[in-house]
């Protein structure tokens, strides 16, 4: 796909995160970028390769509105962890006041494929009606009817949902790690026995980078379009396999004995029992309207399982 000519620059507001830094670091360079944090990078130039960092309390919204110019594109990844309905809410409406006072030309708000939340669908899209059950869920589904509530003032929206993000400074997988090098080795293998085919639901880093930067360059509008990116396709996408990769990452032995595998019955009643929402085993989750839209992924599970424990072990 072709991009539009943007007549600001990229904003991007949560740049010292987990996504927005790879999405800094990852950009080509073709777009001035505006890397918007509470705390800049230490030993960061103000402007290097087209990225110009910007030090604002993005609470405030005097403080937004000087940085945004009419055109601009603005990526939101700003996100507050107390899981506060109210909280989040005041943070994403002064954000769209300040795109609205400022006539930026399009707001991305990054959500997640998690508020679809307990739903029995085998295949979910963005059709699939949602039904958040956790207070993370709830938030954010609440998020993205505010941010489409900007539609009216005449900002194009659009909302992209990812499934879990893995790859480096990323927290997905953390405590996979931490049971396979210091849990009991049987108590893993029971786990790899009971888990063995459930699907892991990660994405490559890589990917939702791209799909923000897909979106944000659009040439049609968004018009509000929510669009699901995930990996669910790929054949790495599941406990058995992730633990692989993983182990092999980390130069650690599997235990050699076969996997037992149970019935599915039992892993759903197991499921049930410790208030999992995802008991679906056979669940995807499908990103064909992004695909039509013309986004083409190039990421794998597999290297950006390998990328993030490379980069945990260099720490």
């Amino acid at each position: 796909m072709s991009r539009r000519s943007i007549t600001g620059s990229i904003v991007i507001l949560g740049a010292n995160g987990f996504l927005g830094r790879f999405l800094v670091d990852h950009q080509d360079g073709d777009l001035p970028i505006k890397a918007v944090s509470r705390k800049v990078p230490k030993k960061t130039d103000a402007v290097v390769g087209g990225v110009r960092w910007n030090r604002v309390e993005v609470m405030d919204v005097s403080s937004l509105v000087q940085i945004l110019s009419e055109g601009d594109v603005v990526i939101n990844l700003t996100y507050i962890n107390n899981n506060k309905a109210t909280d989040n809410t005041i943070l994403l409406n002064n954000i769209i006041e300040a795109c609205i006072c400022s006539k930026v030309s399009r707001l991305i708000h990054c959500s997640t494929a998690a508020v679809v939340g307990n739903v029995e669908a085998s295949s979910v899209n963005e059709e699939t009606p949602c039904n958040p059950n956790t207070a993370y869920e709830k938030v954010k589904i609440s998020l993205e009817n505010i941010a489409l509530s900007a539609l009216s003032s005449g900002v194009d929206i659009g909302i992209l949902r990812p499934t879990a993000i893995v790859g480096p400074r990323g927290k997905n997988l953390l405590k996979l790690i931490h049971r396979l090098k210091h849990g009991s080795k049987f108590v893993n293998y029971l786990r790899t026995c009971i888990l063995g085919s459930m699907p892991m639901h990660l994405v490559p880093i890589e990917d939702v980078s791209a799909a923000l930067l897909h979106l944000a360059t659009s040439v049609t509008p968004l018009n509000g379009g929510i669009f699901i990116i995930s990996a669910d396709q790929d054949v790495d996408n599941n406990y058995r396999r992730v633990e692989k990769i993983v182990l092999d990452a980390l130069d650690l032995k599997q235990i050699a004995f076969p996997c037992i595998v149970p019935p599915k019955s039992f892993l759903s009643l197991v499921f049930k029992l410790t208030n999992r929402n995802d008991i679906n085993m056979g669940r995807v989750y499908d990103s064909q309207k992004l695909y039509d839209h013309g986004f083409k992924p190039t990421g794998s599970v597999k290297r950006a399982i390998e990328e993030f424990v490379s980069f945990g072990q260099r720490k």
